[in-house]
């Protein structure tokens, strides 16, 4: 009994292994691609996520640089920053590793760094978006292609009649890359313009807060 019960898991692993291996085999070669793009879809989203969990700006951070610039403090400034993953303090600390500067000169730099930050939070979404506009198009086409062959077999067979069951089989085995196709492409879009919204609200707020550092080393010459 206990035996039977443990082995419950087991039998059930095996059970989804032969459903897929069996799903990828109905529907023709086409499903390979298609497997595939959903791994990669999966490793992305679960890439992304934890990098903008573990990259997120600090606002205590900040606010605490930020005063310590304001009283002169730049040492303490960059203690507080040394080692932050987030793109804002990262930015602020560019800056204050390079006081000695003109006003345009500070502009360039936040802006170089600021975008070099964006290019990291903005890392391997192109691909998510890729993968969410083919995956329905190969799922039409590995539909179109058993489809043809589904027809061919009817047309090809003897005796005169069509056989119902021959034609069915093979239209469900062809619509099943369709339905593989949206189930990969409809989640990649929606985690792209989940990670696309992030990556927006990040350019928003950096772009606002570099501003504000460049006002508040604007004269930072004269007060060194």
């Amino acid at each position: 009994m206990i035996i039977n019960i443990l082995s419950i898991p087991d039998t059930l692993k095996n059970r989804k292994t032969m459903l897929i291996t069996l799903l990828i085999e109905k529907g023709g070669f086409l499903m390979y691609p298609l497997f595939f793009c959903s791994l990669l879809l999966i490793t992305i989203f679960f890439e992304r996520l934890w990098f903008y969990i573990s990259n997120r700006s600090d606002a205590e951070k900040y606010r605490q640089a930020k005063q310590l610039v304001e009283n002169g403090r730049f040492g303490d400034a960059k203690n507080v920053l040394n080692g932050s993953k987030g793109a804002l303090e990262r930015v602020f600390l560019e800056v204050l590793n390079n006081l000695r500067c003109s006003r345009h000169d500070l502009e360039h730099i936040v802006s170089n760094k600021g975008v070099q930050e964006l290019q990291r939070f903005n890392k391997n979404l192109h691909i998510m978006e890729l993968i969410g506009r083919i995956a329905p198009m190969l799922g039409l086409s590995g539909t179109v292609v058993g489809m043809v062959a589904a027809f061919q077999a009817v047309a090809s067979s003897t005796g005169g009649a069509v056989n119902p069951a021959l034609l069915a089989s093979g239209i469900w085995e062809s619509l099943l890359t369709t339905v593989a196709g949206l189930f990969v492409g409809i989640p990649a879009l929606i985690f792209y313009h989940f990670f696309e919204k992030q990556f927006v609200i990040k350019s928003i707020d950096l772009k606002i807060k570099g501003e504000e550092i460049v006002r508040l080393f604007g004269e930072c010459n004269d007060r060194i």
